[in-house]
């Protein structure tokens, strides 16, 4: 399990082989430490050196977030990668479109399954041929560049039906940096979830986080993660932000706030989004392969399956949603 500590001014214990969220001398959790695969640190809160020491033996790495959603980097163990892998890694980049296609295929499926059922109930027939166009473009790209295009494009026509359906609550495209109304707050927060998600994901798999294949490598970039998080952002954020302000779980008056020049979720907001998107994390899906697994198996399964495609033992399928 991935351990998100948000509660503000609280301490991460270790006592007995269990981790204690505590706060004012009050125990707000405790969980056995064995069971902690990954820690999200969000803002203000500590964790005393017994418990990060455990952490760090054990493997788990700990990622340091700001309230707001930046990363500020992670606490990792002293461990080399493979030679081998990072040398294929290396080699990989050279000759990155077959699997960059993969990313964005999935990415693109995944939004064009959302889409056609949201085309049951909302004018955006012309939006999902867009993306139906540029997917069928994919596999003619002659470049990185051409297919950062495509993609390019394709996000553009995604986010503008969605825009048709979540204009009511202050969404009018995607923006960020800083995010300028509730529901680009709750996408924005929710892929940094997913983010942490990844580079757990990749760190199991013992592939280097920042030897991009379709996102471009950038200072201390995490362009790997990036590039495994295309096939699950519509399956497992968007889809969860869009129902949670469709249903009234997340309401941009209750749940959002502005500061620092622009519009981020609440404590109460952060909470909630957080807790949805654990129990999609927890739901099982079918991989185009056949077999099912949870949200958070599958984005192992895609860190390993790449591990083996970059060290050519076998093929890259990308995830998507089934329409």
């Amino acid at each position: 399990m991935t351990l998100h500590l948000t509660e503000q001014s609280s301490t991460l214990r270790l006592r007995q082989g269990r981790l204690l969220v505590e706060l004012d001398e009050q125990t707000l959790a405790q969980l056995p430490a064995r069971k902690v695969r990954g820690v999200v640190v969000w803002g203000n809160v500590r964790l005393t050196t017994p418990a990060l020491a455990f952490l760090l033996r054990q493997g788990v790495p700990v990622l340091y977030v700001s309230l707001e959603g930046q990363l500020y980097g992670q606490a990792t163990a002293l461990q080399g990668l493979a030679p081998e892998v990072l040398r294929a890694q290396m080699h990989a980049q050279h000759n990155a479109l077959a699997l960059a296609l993969g990313f964005v295929e999935g990415k693109l499926r995944s939004g064009l399954a959302l889409l056609g059922r949201l085309a049951r109930q909302a004018p955006i027939q012309p939006h999902v041929q867009e993306l139906q166009t540029a997917l069928e473009a994919l596999p003619h790209a002659p470049h990185l560049e051409a297919l950062r295009g495509l993609e390019g494009n394709a996000a553009r026509a995604y986010f503008a039906a969605l825009q048709t359906v979540l204009a009511p609550y202050g969404f009018l495209g995607r923006n960020r940096r800083p995010p300028t109304d509730a529901v680009n707050a709750a996408l924005s927060y929710g892929y940094m979830v997913l983010l942490g998600r990844a580079l757990l994901a990749l760190h199991l798999a013992g592939l280097h986080p920042e030897l991009g294949l379709l996102h471009a490598e950038g200072r201390r970039a995490a362009a790997l993660a990036f590039d495994l998080m295309e096939e699950f952002r519509v399956p497992v954020v968007d889809t969860v932000v869009l129902g949670a302000f469709l249903r009234s779980e997340l309401v941009p008056d209750k749940h959002s706030e502005a500061r620092n020049g622009g519009v981020y979720l609440n404590e109460a907001g952060r909470k909630t989004l957080l807790r949805l998107l654990e129990t999609r994390f927890a739901q099982e899906a079918q991989h185009p392969r056949g077999f099912r697994k949870t949200y958070q198996e599958l984005i192992e399964t895609q860190a390993a399956r790449l591990k083996a495609a970059i060290l050519g033992r076998d093929t890259y399928t990308p995830f998507y949603l089934w329409r």
